[in-house]
């Protein structure tokens, strides 16, 4: 290579510019509003191409969600949450979790705005949200129960659906025009993990 001759960077797959355009394009225009061209054209790839990706919109929704949820790793800290407490794994999730919906806040609106429309498929891309942080979550629940961090017969995935709806609904709250500011994030999300903590204690 000529020393003066910058490498050419390498264009991303066609199923990722796809699922990049699709998210700003649904938070853009919504699910409904949202066709299947306006993402191509944004994607920069012809209309066959989506349909030979994701078959439908749909689908396209779906993978979307997963693609932003459902298939990140876990950050370092959350490997191994069986070597710290379990204020510390709750506390790591919280974080984790708060700063996915934040990330993703334009999408995950649009689909809870809409999701009346679009029935199954929505309701499955909106639970897919929570994974996979809820499954470790639950397991660590499911942990501490027996080993007497928690108390015994505790409800694993109802209690991880409570804490991360708290957290859900906290993100939403915030973003909302004319939001009150009475307390900080991080002083926030302390008190719902101390919060569950004492909720969950052995009696």
């Amino acid at each position: 290579m000529h020393p003066a001759t910058k490498p050419r960077r390498r264009r991303p797959p066609a199923r990722q510019l796809l699922l990049s355009a699709a998210a700003r394009v649904f938070a853009r225009d919504g699910l409904e509003g949202a066709t299947t061209r306006a993402i191509s054209r944004e994607a920069g790839v012809n209309e066959v191409t989506l349909f030979r990706h994701f078959g439908t919109k749909e689908h396209l929704i779906e993978a979307v969600v997963g693609s932003a949820f459902g298939k990140r790793a876990p950050k370092p800290a959350e490997r191994h949450p069986g070597r710290r407490s379990l204020r510390a794994d709750l506390a790591a999730f919280a974080r984790g979790y708060e700063e996915q919906l934040v990330e993703n806040l334009p999408l995950i609106r649009t689909i809870v705005g809409e999701i009346h429309r679009h029935g199954l498929c929505q309701h499955q891309a909106l639970y897919g949200i929570f994974w996979p942080m809820r499954e470790a979550l639950v397991e660590r629940l499911a942990r501490a129960s027996k080993s007497g961090e928690a108390r015994p017969g505790l409800n694993a995935p109802i209690a991880a659906d409570m804490l991360a709806g708290t957290i859900f609904a906290s993100v939403l709250r915030r973003a909302g025009p004319g939001a009150r500011r009475d307390y900080s994030v991080s002083e926030y999300r302390d008190a719902c993990v101390d919060t569950f903590i004492h909720g969950i204690a052995v009696r």
